[in-house]
């Protein structure tokens, strides 16, 4: 008995010292994650990446648009709307706190899906029309909306530290690039399926299954978020006070000038990607399924800049590229300017194939450019308070500058095509300063922009980085 107690207490003893030990491993500030760890996390991002641009398919960007328009959305609603996006950002403060008391993933995990019930309650809109009103249904719709994208923020904080915990400095450009393309890929076969769908019928129960189906795929993909591993370092950052966190941003000048470069961005992008769709919808008057047609050519931009971004991105350096790609969405303005005034295909097709390269390469290489100058310590933070304010910004852009313009304009100009016209004309004007301050954000040991568009003439150079992405 005496030595069955005995044993006892050394088995406490030794159990008792390895949590402890283990705690203090845990808890020890990690660099990274061991590499099978983040190769296995970088397996699971993908997979939640695939699910997850299912779910975003069906259920926002041209659906979103094409579904609020079905159920009498003007263009200044689907502007107020689409600007959701940016306009929750404010609430990744409540991600922050989430991530520093449960972590990264369990806080992407448990928002997404919540993220994903919120958009179940578009189903409802319709209903809410013939029962009541049709402005009851706008405002389900709009509050559906802001509920999906709110959740949305929250759960993003946590992203980047995340795509930061599985990655290290030698494979970053090229996973975020793979990101894009698998992203971009999935995407255009949902796309695709979808238009094939809207083909045989427009009406307002397909729309209705749609979301259904984008509602299953996102819960889906929820739960592939609380499988990717991590370190504590997240948690730890989310502990660091707001006001530190913010102070720690601010005055480095670096990241300062990349706060003012995102939300100019930022700001190009929305002014310019989701008015695309409405001029195409609603200055051409062209049907939900053709209007799709350009959203996977769009899509298709993103997949041949994906591809591009994984052989170069990691050795020229995020900075030129991303002036090269805000240039891009400055000539798409002058290519609406001077948009024909009947329908014809080529034309809109080439401005939002631009769109779809310019938008992913932006995103790709503002993630890169982050994790690039940002330590373990303070991505969580800095990544809170740089979604925040380039989001208020674009969202700000979205809904007054972009929805305001087009509903001041259709008082002063009779033809569709025409308003859209006159639209971007002013927003060259306006994307001229904002790309300037793009510019301004600083170099960090990257190319020179003209050695980097060399690349692009040089068919040798173009067939050593395919060489040398096979080697690698």
């Amino acid at each position: 008995m005496i030595r069955a107690i005995q044993w006892v207490e050394i088995s406490l003893i030794f159990i008792m010292t390895k949590v402890v030990f283990l705690a203090q491993l845990a808890y020890s500030d990690f660099k990274s994650l061991p590499t099978r760890l983040q190769n296995i996390g970088r397996n699971r991002y993908l997979w939640f990446t695939r699910f997850n641009t299912i779910s975003f398919g069906c259920l926002a960007d041209s659906i979103l648009i094409l579904y609020a328009i079905k159920n009498g959305a003007d263009d200044l609603l689907v502007g107020i709307i689409v600007s959701f996006l940016y306009f929750t950002m404010p609430l990744m403060i409540i991600g922050k706190e989430l991530i520093a008391k449960i972590g990264a993933a369990r806080t992407y995990g448990y928002s997404w899906l919540m993220r994903n019930l919120s958009a179940a309650i578009m189903v409802l809109t319709p209903f809410a029309t013939v029962n009541f009103s049709r402005v009851a249904g706008l405002a389900l719709l709009t509050l559906s909306t802001f509920s999906f994208f709110a959740f949305r923020s929250v759960g993003f904080t946590a992203n980047t530290p995340l795509l930061g915990e599985v990655t290290a400095a030698n494979n970053r450009g090229n996973f975020i690039s793979k990101v894009w393309l698998n992203f971009n890929l999935f995407c255009l076969l949902t796309l695709t399926a979808l238009m094939f769908v809207l083909k045989s019928s427009e009406s307002i129960t397909v729309f209705q299954g749609i979301i259904i189906v984008g509602v299953s795929a996102g819960l889906l993909s929820s739960l592939i978020l609380f499988k990717i591993p991590e370190t504590p370092n997240p948690r730890l950052s989310g502990q660091v006070p707001l006001k530190k966190s913010f102070s720690l941003l601010w005055n480095n000048n670096r990241s300062r000038k990349l706060i003012y470069g995102w939300s100019a961005a930022s700001a190009c992008i929305m002014l310019i990607i989701p008015f695309s769709m409405v001029a195409i919808k609603n200055g051409y008057g062209i049907s939900d399924h053709n209007a799709l047609m350009f959203a996977i050519i769009q899509l298709i931009g993103g997949i041949v800049v994906s591809l591009m971004n994984v052989l170069i991105l990691d050795r020229v350096g995020p900075r030129p590229m991303l002036i090269i790609y805000s240039f891009g969405l400055i000539i798409n303005c002058l290519l609406w300017l001077v948009s024909p005034t009947e329908y014809v295909f080529w034309y809109p097709a080439v401005i939002f194939l631009i769109n779809g390269i310019c938008t992913a390469g932006i995103h790709t290489t503002l993630s890169h450019y982050f994790l690039t100058i940002t330590s373990n310590s303070e991505r969580v933070g800095s990544n809170m308070f740089l979604s925040i304010i380039s989001g208020v910004v674009a969202g700000a852009a979205g809904a007054f500058i972009g929805g305001g313009l087009l509903k001041i304009s259709r008082n002063f100009i009779v033809a569709d095509m025409s308003v859209y016209r006159g639209y971007f004309g002013l927003i060259f004007i306006f994307s001229i300063p904002l790309f300037l301050v793009i510019k301004q954000i600083e170099r960090i040991g990257d190319w020179k922009i003209r050695d980097v568009l060399g690349i692009f003439i040089s068919f040798r150079d173009i067939r050593a980085l395919f060489t040398l992405h096979r080697l690698e």
